[in-house]
């Protein structure tokens, strides 16, 4: 799903923004009810109001800007753990191969196979991830 809404994103032109400390101040003034939407919305995403706030601003004016750090601190050990259970997949690989060629046992091939396809399948999450981590558009599209 990650990867879909990101390859529907993808041909959207982007600026780099300039790196460094914003100095721009804009003073915005919000209802009772738009700030509790503001609230929710920031609390899922793991962030303050004004981080939200940022991000938002910055997607729609197609500024290429990074996931906002709450984000990053949920998907950072995600993948970290996808990435462990690749490699524990490779080892396990490498053992059935090993075991195949030292005894012969064809009986392990199936088990080779499904090996295979969840080194497949994982490679794929792990990309997915990372695509999320370097660009969250899906999140920020609204209506025109």
């Amino acid at each position: 799903m990650i990867e879909q809404m990101l390859k529907e994103n993808s041909g959207r032109t982007l600026l780099e923004r300039r790196e460094g400390i914003a100095h721009n101040r804009i003073s915005l003034r919000f209802t009772d009810a738009e700030i509790a939407v503001i609230e929710y919305r920031s609390s899922q995403r793991s962030t303050n109001r004004s981080g939200w706030i940022k991000a938002l601003v910055r997607r729609h004016l197609a500024l290429k800007s990074r996931v906002d750090d709450g984000l990053l601190n949920e998907l950072a050990p995600i993948r970290m753990q996808l990435l462990r259970i690749g490699r524990n997949l490779n080892q396990a690989m490498k053992a059935a191969n090993l075991r195949m060629m030292d005894d012969g046992d064809k009986k392990i091939e199936n088990d080779l196979r499904r090996i295979a396809d969840m080194r497949t399948e994982i490679s794929e999450q792990i990309a997915a991830v990372g695509d999320a981590m370097h660009g969250d558009v899906s999140y920020w599209k609204v209506a025109d």
